[in-house]
Parts: structure tokens; sequence; C-alpha cells
């Protein structure tokens, strides 16, 4: 397994497989703000520093404090202490649909609005929850599937590993079993990866 070290490069970075805990004990040692980044963020940072050598100056968003009350769920309140629960949800989809009556949800709507939402504050914006409505609004209503959500290396392979007609029939632990394997070996952790695999390197050991 590769391991985590200031002078590897963006390719090795991105052929390894690294967790979260190493993530965010690796980003300190680079004198990366962590706070409560997810992966993604503290992936696409720890990128920057292998690329430049020098660590992004950009801070995380601060999370709600513990004890902290929530934000008032109103059009003209300014996000400082949101939730991402079922009540922010229900209202951002209140919002949006005594706009458009009946638009239907869309699939990664909720993780493209949060990535709005962090990029808009980390910037330094002041944002309502209005302007979080609008912004679930254009996605609501964009034509087409929204981006893949990058983060979710995993969901995306095991998305592909149903998508193979070679794999009907399988069950879920075979899908599992699949991605393990792939994380144990160098290279892209894609189903495409794990598929270019010869018979006896999917089933062996690392």
């Amino acid at each position: 397994m590769a391991k985590l070290h200031a002078s590897m490069s963006v390719e090795e970075f991105d052929d390894g497989y690294f967790y979260a805990a190493e993530l965010k004990t690796f980003a300190r040692q680079l004198g990366i703000a962590v706070g409560r980044r997810r992966k993604l963020e503290l992936e696409a940072l720890i990128r920057d520093f292998l690329r430049t050598g020098t660590a992004p100056l950009t801070k995380p968003v601060p999370g709600r404090r513990s004890g902290e009350s929530r934000d008032r769920l109103a059009a003209e309140t300014i996000v400082r202490a949101y939730v991402d629960d079922r009540r922010t949800k229900a209202f951002l989809r209140d919002f949006v649909h005594a706009r458009v009556p009946a638009l239907r949800d869309k699939s990664g709507q909720w993780y493209w609005l949060n990535e709005w939402r962090r990029t808009q504050l980390q910037s330094g914006q002041r944002i309502t929850y209005a302007d979080l409505g609008n912004r679930l609004l254009e996605l609501m209503r964009s034509a087409g599937r929204l981006p893949r959500i990058p983060a979710a290396r995993f969901n995306n392979f095991i998305t592909d590993f149903w998508t193979d007609p070679a794999n009907r029939g399988k069950s879920r632990a075979d899908a599992v079993a699949a991605w393990e394997r792939i994380k144990s070996v160098p290279g892209p952790k894609t189903y495409e990866a794990y598929a270019a695999l010869q018979p006896s390197q999917r089933s062996s050991g690392p």
C-alpha cells in the first residue's frame, strides 16, 4: 500500500487509497487547516500541496458549535448555523415548490447545494436561505443529470459494478469484495480499472 509523504506525486496519491483519519493527520503535517473538512476537500487540498509545495491558505467553514442554536428557517435568515437535516430540506423544498409546484427532486441535488453553500461561505459571501432555495431551484430545473458526485469513489464503483452485465446475479458481498480488491492494488480506484485486471488478479490477495 502507498504511504503518504510530502514528496509523493499527485499520481502516487491518486493511485493509493487513504482513510479520512490518515488524510487529516497528513494534512496537519503539511500545514493545512483541517477543521471539519470532508474527505473530498482534504484530498483536493493535499493535491494542491503536492503540485505546488505550498499549503493552501483557505480556512474550513466553521461547523455549528455544540449547544449553539440552529438558524431560524426563514427566507431572510443569514446562513450561519446550518443543519443539513430533514427540517432544512423540507423548508428548502417548500421554497422551491412555492415557485415551481410539483418540481421533482434530482439525484445529487443536496450534495451540490452543500458544495455551493461551502464555496460561498469560504469565499466570504453572505448568503440567506432564500439564496439557498434559489440555488436548489436551479439545480432541480437543470437539464439532464447533475454531475456525478466526485467524493464517493466507493459508491461510484458499486454503481458501475451493477451496470456491468457481467455481474448480473452477483451479490452485494461480491461487489464489496471487488472494491476491497481494487483498493489493495496500485492504480485508479475505479470499476474500469478493476475490470481490466486479469481474473487471477481479481481474486488473489494483495
